[in-house]
C-alpha cells in the first residue's frame, strides 16, 4: 500500500513538471538557404526532459528533422536546417513542429515572402 501511495505521488510530481514547448520563433535566411529554429521550452534537467524532434513540412511533405538525446540549455533548443540542394520557394509555406520527450508537441507556420 505504501508503495502504491509513493508512486502515485512520484507520477504526479512527474507529471505537474512535464510541459510542451512553450513557444517556436522561426527565421529564414534565403541567401543561405537556412531556416533557424528557436524552441522556447524551460526544463529543470535537459537530460530528463527535453526537445525530443524538431521536424519541417510543406504540407504533408516532410522535408527536415532531427532528433536529440537532450536539450542543448535549460531554456530552449535551437537548431539551423540547410535547404542548399532545394532552397525554399518565395511563399513557400512550413510547418515546424517540435515535441517534448515527456508531454506535448507545439507547431508553428512560416512563409517566406
Amino acid at each position: 500500500m505504501k508503495r502504491k501511495i509513493f508512486l502515485a505521488a512520484w507520477l504526479c510530481a512527474f507529471v505537474l513538471n512535464a510541459h510542451a514547448p512553450k513557444s517556436l520563433e522561426l527565421s529564414y535566411d534565403a541567401e543561405a538557404a537556412a531556416l533557424s529554429v528557436k524552441v522556447l521550452h524551460k526544463v529543470g534537467n535537459q537530460d530528463r526532459h527535453f526537445i525530443r524532434k524538431i521536424a519541417v513540412y510543406s504540407g504533408k511533405e516532410l522535408l527536415a528533422e532531427k532528433t536529440y538525446q537532450r536539450q542543448d540549455s535549460a531554456t530552449a533548443q535551437e537548431e539551423i536546417f540547410l535547404f542548399l540542394e532545394k532552397p525554399l520557394a518565395r511563399g513557400t509555406a512550413v510547418r515546424v513542429t517540435a515535441v517534448c520527450n515527456v508531454l506535448g508537441k507545439k507547431s508553428a507556420d512560416l512563409e517566406w515572402k
